[in-house]
């Protein structure tokens, strides 16, 4: 499993031929697999290290942490 606990996706096996429909399968299964690493889920981690925090929440998404004189802090 990747570490955001996606399933890594099982390619098809290529054909002794290349055709049409297993190109589509492999894209297929390639699109799926990136779209669902960029969307936001759940993480559990022992330890993290943040670096270069912006120092203030201004013009931050909500959500979004800053270093608030060595406090994280969240907008």
């Amino acid at each position: 499993m990747a570490s955001n606990n996606i399933q890594v996706p099982i390619l098809p096996v290529p054909p002794v031929q290349y055709d049409q429909n297993w190109a589509n399968q492999v894209v297929r299964i390639l699109n799926f697999y990136f779209t669902a690493l960029q969307n936001p889920g759940p993480m559990r981690a022992t330890t993290i290290t943040l670096t270069d925090l912006p120092t203030s929440s201004a013009g931050l998404a909500s959500g979004s942490l800053w270093n608030d004189s060595g406090t994280v802090k969240i907008v």
